[in-house]
């Protein structure tokens, strides 16, 4: 690296100045636009899977509240009982029918619901009316008869048809989701009349599944009992291939988002048991798609890094090479000096510090030249002293020109902070000069409350540069900031309440108190932190004498110890420091010293 020359040192620097924090600024950039699309995408599939179990959860209530309406209705209860042994007499059915298609026309014209279903004995002159009355010898020969049979359930929700016969004579054949019971016989529940079904229409729940289902292209919503999937915003195939297992449901409660592996493929799982039926509503986002997203961004910056990655290094190039053209113009005048010639003289077209390295130049030769004549008058006598002479005068010149080259490098590098206009360093240059200012004090030991203040200030100042301005100072001390105190006493214990307790806690930012007051004899001064908090055990440690760890570097301990004994030797042993600390809330720290004679 020191070989190298200085048009290739100035331009890595420049190129590594501007690369390393573009890269940086990609990869936080990437990440937080990562993170953000992901929280915002789950909020919006989340809101989207509420509506959706909101709607279908009001459907199916409806439903079984519809049924209960149904066998609770005292009307009804007397048409069932009919239908056990029904009256002969054709007018009494005809009753009953006109009861029940009125009621049932009334239900269906006030609900959500596609459509009521009775299933009643052949005997009775309406069961084949097939509009929402039917004949009990067909649900005999669906496979959901048997399973409502056999299961002990109230309800039972399955897929079903739903056919009927319209007055042109046209038979409609409707899918539907359906809540069957048996209706038993009021006076005695052991005998069955038929069976009521009330149907939902599953084109209406595919609608609803495929609204909660279109913020993403690959994400399925689906309806699935204890049979299996019962229906999906996707087809069944695709949907199989993202069934959450079971195992799934026995770890995750509902409403908790957790990620899984489904077929090897990791997704983001929701779930909503229905209640009162065997019925659950699932969503499943798979991971890629949600990172799809932020693949596309990632694109983007990585695009944007290589056009300024080019443009930067053109910048670079550009200004090393405009820096460095007259400092070689100077050399290649120098070597032409180094093959003896004496003649040749630098434009000055500058007054900056390579303008002032040309006049010295300049006039470097001009005195070469003086004493190369002057050589030649005195004689071949005195030859060899003034050999001599012009070459300790040489030495001379050049003894000069190497600090004031330094000196005048390092101006350059100044200047040109200047020039490029950089206050943030100005400004912590400044602070950091305040603090060791500060720090000295002229040798003084003891200084005021004020002063030492300041120097806390100051600290803060620079820490909140290096971490962003995580920690607010609040101060309250102008009642006693006239009196005096040992320098140095605040900031180790300032210090570890920010890098003990401040930057241990979740987020690395908090606040630091500052307060003061005076009790009858005494300068009583607090410093609290909303830090993560010590144990008594931590306190008792910090307090005792110990060294610092050499391997870590740590000094927690080592600097509070040092303040303690040093009010001690000062003031006596009743004075010093005192803490007390809760784990998760703070830290605070009471300085307690006599203030006659301060």
């Amino acid at each position: 690296m020191l070989d190298l020359k200085i048009k290739k040192k100035l331009f890595l620097t420049y190129f590594v100045l501007i690369i390393i924090p573009l890269l940086i600024f990609s990869l936080i950039a990437y990440n937080q636009i990562a993170q953000t699309i992901q929280k915002n995408t789950m909020f919006s599939v989340k809101q989207s899977f509420d509506q959706v179990v909101f709607s279908f959860s009001s459907k199916v209530n409806g439903a079984m509240n519809m049924s209960d309406l149904i066998i609770l209705d005292s009307e009804a209860t007397r048409a069932f009982n009919n239908m056990i042994l029904p009256d002969k007499e054709i007018p009494n059915q005809i009753y009953d029918f006109t009861y029940l298609n009125r009621f049932f026309s009334y239900l269906q014209r006030n609900a959500d619901n596609f459509r009521i279903r009775l299933f009643i004995p052949d005997n009775l002159i309406y069961s084949g009316e097939n509009q929402n009355f039917f004949s009990l010898n067909e649900a005999y020969n669906k496979p959901w008869y048997e399973a409502l049979n056999n299961k002990s359930v109230n309800i039972l929700w399955q897929q079903t048809k739903s056919v009927t016969i319209a007055t042109s004579g046209l038979t409609i054949e409707e899918k539907v989701l359906s809540a069957l019971r048996l209706v038993k016989k009021p006076e005695d529940y052991t005998k069955d009349i038929g069976v009521l079904s009330i149907d939902i229409l599953q084109s209406d729940i595919q609608k609803m599944l495929k609204k909660a289902a279109e913020l993403t292209e690959t994400g399925i919503v689906y309806i699935e009992n204890s049979d299996g999937i019962i229906q999906s915003s996707a087809s069944l195939g695709i949907t199989a291939n993202w069934k959450v297992p079971q195992a799934y449901y026995n770890t995750v409660q509902e409403a908790q988002w957790q990620k899984t592996k489904i077929n090897n493929e990791v997704a983001f799982v929701g779930y909503k048991n229905i209640e009162k039926t065997d019925l659950r509503l699932v969503s499943v986002i798979p991971l890629k798609e949600i990172l799809a997203s932020s693949n596309q961004q990632r694109n983007y910056l990585i695009v944007l890094l290589v056009v300024m990655g080019a443009a930067a290094y053109l910048l670079a190039y550009f200004i090393s090479a405009s820096s460095t053209k007259r400092i070689y113009n100077l050399v290649d005048k120098m070597r032409q000096v180094q093959k003896g010639d004496l003649s040749v003289t630098i434009p000055k077209k500058s007054r900056d510090e390579i303008g002032e390295l040309a006049l010295n130049f300049n006039f470097m030769i001009k005195k070469i030249s003086e004493l190369n004549e002057e050589q030649y008058k005195s004689g071949q006598e005195v030859k060899e002293a003034e050999l001599k002479l012009v070459q300790a005068e040489f030495k001379t010149l050049q003894a000069q020109i190497n600090p004031h080259f330094l000196y005048n490098t390092l101006d350059l590098i100044n200047w040109m902070a200047i020039k490029y206009d950089c206050p943030d360093i100005e400004s912590l240059i400044f602070s950091l000069s305040r603090f060791y200012k500060l720090s000295l004090r002229k040798g003084a030991d003891i200084v005021t409350i004020q002063d030492e203040v300041m120097h806390i200030q100051t600290y803060l100042q620079i820490q909140n540069y290096r971490f962003e301005n995580c920690v607010q100072l609040e101060l309250d001390v102008s009642s006693i900031q006239q009196y005096k105190i040992p320098k140095i006493t605040l900031h180790p214990l300032v210090e570890n309440s920010i890098m003990h307790g401040i930057y241990k806690k979740s987020g690395s930012t908090g606040t630091i108190r500052i307060s003061g007051k005076l009790e009858m004899d005494h300068i009583v001064l607090y410093i609290e932190d909303d830090g993560v908090g010590m144990t008594e055990q931590q306190i008792k440690q910090i307090l005792e004498p110990s060294q610092p760890d050499e391997e870590t570097d740590d000094l927690h301990g080592f600097g509070i110890n040092n303040v303690n004994e040093r009010l001690k030797q000062y003031f006596g042993s009743p004075y010093g420091l005192t803490y007390t600390s809760t784990v998760g809330i703070g830290t605070t720290v009471e300085i307690r010293i006599p203030h006659k004679g301060m």
